[in-house]
């Protein structure tokens, strides 16, 4: 009866261990309206009414932040006519010019300056699953063998 029990607990031990990832799991519904202008992530809520005497507000929790809509962009400067071209003056008679001197080969356009490396982000200290995974396999097979050992020593 003993062995019995001690089959059974390590079987609903090995069970657990390898159900844990699945139940940890609780992906919150994320939903973004584009035309009603609002956002939903789990118990979070943003709304965006950029009318006059309107606020951005986002709740999540108990917490409440606002903030006032960003002035529309100016609008674009109308484009000028062309002015027209000035009269040319009478030509004066040709006279007879020495000759000009070889110009000298024109200089090479400067090379254009490299661009300027992209802003980073400030480090978030990454995902806390991806640190805990190798920890929980680790540990469903530290109990895999551990079990094993328990059972072949009572079947003994």
């Amino acid at each position: 009866m003993k062995k019995l029990l001690m089959l059974a607990v390590m079987i609903v031990a090995v069970a657990m261990v390898a159900a844990s990832p699945a139940l940890a799991q609780d992906e919150p519904k994320v939903v973004a309206d584009a035309k009603a202008k609002t956002a939903t992530a789990g118990g979070a809520k943003a709304e965006a009414n950029c009318e006059p005497d309107q606020m951005i507000e986002a709740k999540a929790g108990g917490v409440v932040a606002k903030a006032p809509c960003p002035p529309p962009p100016p609008p674009p400067p109308p484009k000028a006519a062309p002015a027209p071209p000035p009269k040319a003056a009478p030509a004066p008679p040709p006279k007879a010019a020495p000759a000009p001197p070889p110009k000298a080969a024109p200089a090479p356009a400067p090379a254009p300056a490299p661009a300027p490396a992209p802003k980073q982000l400030p480090p978030t200290g990454g995902s806390s699953i991806a640190l805990l995974a190798p920890l929980i396999g680790l540990g469903a097979g530290a109990l895999l063998v551990g079990g094993g050992l328990l059972v072949r020593r009572v079947l003994r």
